[in-house]
């Protein structure tokens, strides 16, 4: 079993919808991606509540209980593809901090 399989199996034993405390059932929780010990999961609870993005924050040494999970709520309409290429244009003609992007003006 190598890492990834790991934590998926840590996040599937560790991780619930923040709504009805349900464990997501095998195939309803996603792997996206990871950052350092971050893991980012996609729940989709059995029970029909909102999906979630998760992410969860794994030792590299200690397997045995997550270091930290939070959890995001993924609500509204589907990005159109205008509204991406209009995005894509702010942040390519974008010069500063990527941050800067994302802060109230």
């Amino acid at each position: 079993m190598d890492f990834i399989d790991q934590i998926l199996n840590q996040a599937r034993n560790t991780l619930v919808c923040p709504v009805c405390k349900n464990r997501y059932e095998d195939e309803r929780l996603r792997f996206r991606g990871f950052i350092d010990n971050t893991y980012i999961f996609q729940g989709f609870c059995a029970s029909g509540h909102e999906p979630t993005a998760v992410t969860y924050l794994a030792s590299l040494h200690r397997l045995e209980k997550p270091i930290g999970t939070y959890f995001h709520n993924i609500s509204g309409d589907i990005v159109s593809n205008e509204q991406f290429l209009d995005a894509e244009k702010i942040i390519n003609s974008h010069k500063g901090k990527i941050s800067e992007l994302f802060q109230d003006k």
